[in-house]
């Protein structure tokens, strides 16, 4: 319905001087898109909401009230003023009718409430809009998720490429953001390179599997400029209303906090809000896996059972100790098909109750061409998980 509406704003703006073009484009579009479009047309031009078979009905009956007036004036009659007079007169719909130029007063509009140059919301509108959903989202005791989105090495591209090719990588990436997003969430730029976007009714892991599916998208785009090939990375954070934050300017500050501990952690990643720093987006996972301790002389492979894992490590549980600091080398499958070779840094380890070991592993920043098979299987298996369980164990990192 969007991108009709904007169909239909460039119609009127282009053929304002010339109704017989206006109508057949107008026309036209109708026997593209559909019926749809006669209620929109009234929506523009009249601020009528009308029933698609009313709509129908009383535009057939406006271009034959166009015919008429003409005849009995003895020439053309603009079609603002055969509806004002059809609905002031005939149909009677309309009271106190003011005629204004349509286009220039969307164009206002938007000029007040988009970006000029991503079509995205401004800051000051986006300000408002949390705000308003935050107070809903209070109202009706509902989730509120915001996503805080920064784009990688930015700075980078403006050095080298000039501003040009800055606008047209923030230009491409909104598009891809309005695509990938829901109907009901609402984005905007922010400032710079940053990009928010709120999403209502939404809990912190479902939150993140639309942060994650708008990342991965974004990194598999090829984008490029004058010939030369770009690669474009974002980082993000997330935070949620009521677990994060209990206001608007809360949920803004900690989504922004986070967005930043995604860039520590090596960048092209989502990241949640935690209070606790070593937390991670981790999902509770138990498989066996096998494990071999790295250094000059490298030592037997032993097993483990796995209880946690995320993009940036895993914890496992072993009857074996390794020392803090210890280069390993895990071998895992996250599907049948192809096993998973990963080197690792034990960060911590525990002797539990049981006798057996409890050791966190940080996976090092050489294997992040894993990262997106790894991304892939939270990616699957989260949908189903309890947003709680999402920040029930700590993080390797």
């Amino acid at each position: 319905m969007v991108a009709i509406r904007e169909q239909l704003l460039e119609i009127f703006e282009k053929f304002a001087d010339d109704d017989i073009r206006l109508i057949e484009e107008l026309h036209a579009l109708i026997k593209q898109e559909g019926k749809e479009v006669y209620s929109l047309i009234f929506q523009i031009l009249t601020n009528l909401d009308l029933p698609q078979a009313a709509a129908e009905k009383y535009w057939h009956e406006i271009i034959s009230h166009s015919k008429t007036l003409s005849s009995a004036m003895g020439r053309a009659v603009n079609l603002r003023t055969v509806i004002c007079d059809y609905f002031c007169s005939i149909n009677k719909s309309l009271h106190n009718p003011k005629i204004i130029e349509i286009p220039a007063f969307e164009k206002t509009t938007r000029s007040l409430t988009l970006d000029n140059l991503t079509g995205l919301l401004n800051r000051s509108t986006f300000d408002e809009a949390l705000k308003r959903e935050t107070s809903r989202a209070k109202r009706h005791d509902s989730n509120l998720t915001l996503l805080f989105l920064d784009l990688d090495n930015f700075k980078h591209i403006n050095d080298t490429l000039g501003h040009l090719a800055g606008d047209e990588v923030l230009r491409k990436v909104a598009r891809l953001i309005m695509t990938e997003k829901r109907s009901e969430d609402i984005a905007a730029r922010y400032g710079g390179e940053e990009i928010t976007l709120l999403l209502p009714e939404t809990n912190k892991a479902d939150g993140w599997l639309i942060g994650e599916r708008i990342r991965k998208t974004i990194e598999e785009t090829k984008i490029s400029f004058e010939g030369t090939s770009l690669k474009i990375t974002l980082s993000g954070g997330l935070a949620s209303f009521p677990i994060d934050a209990n206001d608007d300017l809360t949920l803004l500050k900690h989504a922004d906090l986070a967005m930043y501990r995604a860039k520590s952690f090596g960048k092209n990643n989502i990241s949640f809000y935690s209070m606790d720093k070593r937390r991670n987006v981790r999902m509770e996972y138990s498989t066996a896996v096998e494990i071999q301790e790295l250094g000059i002389h490298n030592k037997p492979v032993f097993s483990a059972m796995t209880k946690s894992l995320s993009i940036s490590g895993i914890l496992v549980e072993s009857r074996e100790h390794i020392a803090e600091g210890a280069k390993i080398q895990l071998n895992m499958s996250l599907n049948e098909e192809a096993p998973l070779l990963i080197v690792g840094t034990v960060v911590r380890s525990k002797k539990m109750d049981s006798g057996n070991h409890e050791i966190s592993i940080a996976f090092l920043d050489s294997v992040k061409v894993m990262r997106n098979e790894i991304s892939s299987y939270l990616l699957k298996h989260l949908k189903d998980l309890p947003a709680h369980r999402l920040d029930a164990v700590q993080s390797p990192s």
